[in-house]
């Protein structure tokens, strides 16, 4: 199976003209995380590598680039001024209307790979875990991390987005509504497959 992208020399041009040195090799890691995960827990390996590879394109872009981008596409207006929320959303609409993706699920881990979501498909979880845990990360956790996303996705899914909750919540930040449904679902989930359901 090959990937539909109408022309993937000007895709890695596009990442490498707009990514800032260490965004890319943090690309890079995502890819090589995305890959290792997909082969654990049985998602499609080419889909993994190039969703973890370009799930940060539009990551360095400035506000105002982003916020044209976010009107030409016509993506919601709360994206407006909010790089940190519209990079993946932006990534997304990129991906599919200048370079011709027509993957949904690969559209769907670039897209949700911030936020996460009730509902993921295993390649939008494997990448929203991938881009916590990928080798070039520096937090002190990193390992333990790793070892429950190889051991088991899920946990590690639940764990990173309790995480960022409480995190985002001590900074008195807004926590988009995707990220709590996210968590509830995923906590639903892990309680299902205890229950042998």
């Amino acid at each position: 199976m090959s990937i539909n992208c109408t022309d993937r020399e000007l895709l890695e041009d596009f990442i490498k003209d707009n990514l800032k040195e260490s965004r890319y090799r943090h690309s890079e890691g995502v890819e090589e995380m995305a890959v290792r995960l997909a082969r654990l827990h049985g998602a499609d390996v080419e889909k993994a590598a190039f969703a973890g590879r370009y799930h940060d394109l539009a990551k360095n872009f400035d506000t105002d680039t982003m916020d044209k981008y976010i009107r030409k596409y016509g993506l919601p207006e709360k994206l407006i001024g909010n790089n940190a929320l519209a990079h993946s959303k932006v990534g997304a609409a990129i991906l599919e209307h200048e370079f011709g993706v027509t993957d949904e699920d690969i559209l769907n881990a670039v897209r949700y790979h911030t936020t996460a979501r009730r509902d993921m498909s295993l390649l939008e979880e494997l990448i929203f875990v991938a881009d916590v845990v990928e080798d070039n990360r520096t937090y002190s956790d990193l390992d333990y991390y790793q070892d429950l996303a190889y051991r088991d996705l899920d946990r590690a899914c639940l764990e990173i987005l309790e995480y960022t909750i409480g995190d985002l919540t001590s900074k008195g930040r807004d926590i988009d509504r995707d990220t709590l449904e996210a968590r509830d679902w995923v906590l639903q989930k892990i309680k299902e497959t205890e229950n042998g359901k």
